[in-house]
C-alpha cells in the first residue's frame, strides 16, 4: 500500500473512530487498516493514534499531521 492510500486508511480511522468501523467504511479486512496504519506511523516515525479496545483517538503528534 503506497503512502496516500495510508493516509486515507488513517484518516477514515480518525473519521470512524476505531479501527473496526472504518474497515467496515473501506470496505477493508480489519488486519489491512491495522497494517496500513502501522505503516504509516513507521514511515512517518511517530505514533498517531492511542489504541484501546474499544476506540481509538488520536495522539499529540496525531492530532498535528490529521
Amino acid at each position: 500500500m503506497n503512502f496516500i492510500q495510508q493516509l486515507h486508511v488513517f484518516v477514515a480511522v480518525v473519521d470512524n473512530g476505531s479501527f473496526s468501523r472504518a474497515a467496515e467504511a473501506l470496505r477493508m479486512a480489519r488486519p489491512g487498516v491495522t497494517n496500513a496504519v502501522n505503516a504509516l506511523e513507521d514511515e512517518v516515525g511517530a505514533r498517531l493514534l492511542q489504541r484501546t479496545t474499544r476506540r481509538s483517538s488520536l495522539t499529540t503528534e496525531g492530532e498535528r499531521f490529521y
